[in-house]
């Protein structure tokens, strides 16, 4: 701290690295008599206030330049804070990105493997009705082949008997049923 002023009780030292000049009290009211002595009992009290006003001016000027280096130090530290705040900001922001990211893609996958299930059960079940119908269709259509071979005959019959003029009928009621109906047949033979 070379050149800092340092007031004691009894000495006033301009600088630490310099002690030539050290003032005691002593040296003060040695210049103080000498000031005296030199300006007058007249000329004194106005020589003191102006010395006294120019110290004042230079007290309050050296507090305004301690104030503004301190407001620059705050204005800094600020500066500091405010950049700090920003990048927490901006990481912040980039891992809530990141984490929307993800979650949408993840919505995707998941999105997607449902709409793969669906489909695939989907034709899963189109195959399963497929089969289920495919023997039902065979046994109608089987049935239908039936019924037409079953009218052909009767018709083929009713052609010679209507010309022979016919008094029975060639095929009774009971051989048509037991034909379209082959399972009453069994049962009836059963019981």
């Amino acid at each position: 701290m070379a050149g800092a002023v340092i007031a004691g009780p009894a000495r006033v030292v301009l600088s630490r690295s310099d002690k030539m000049f050290e003032l005691s009290f002593g040296k003060m009211m040695i210049i103080a008599v000498v000031a005296l002595i030199v300006l007058g009992p007249e000329k004194l009290p106005r020589v003191a206030r102006t010395l006294g006003h120019l110290l004042g001016r230079a007290r309050s000027y050296a507090n305004q330049v301690k104030q503004d280096i301190d407001r620059e130090m705050q204005m800094d530290e600020l500066r500091k804070l405010q950049q700090q705040a920003q990048d927490a900001a901006r990481s912040f922001e980039s891992a809530v990105n990141e984490a929307g990211r993800s979650v949408e893609a993840e919505a995707a996958s998941v999105q997607g493997s449902v709409n793969t299930s669906l489909a695939e059960a989907n034709a899963a079940a189109t195959k399963s009705v497929e089969n289920s119908i495919a023997p039902v269709h065979n046994a109608t259509l089987a049935a239908q082949d039936e019924v037409q071979a079953l009218e052909k005959s009767i018709a083929e019959q009713a052609q010679p008997a209507s010309a022979a003029t016919s008094s029975a009928p060639v095929i009774t009621a009971e051989q048509m049923s037991a034909t379209l109906n082959p399972s009453d047949n069994v049962s009836k033979k059963v019981a």
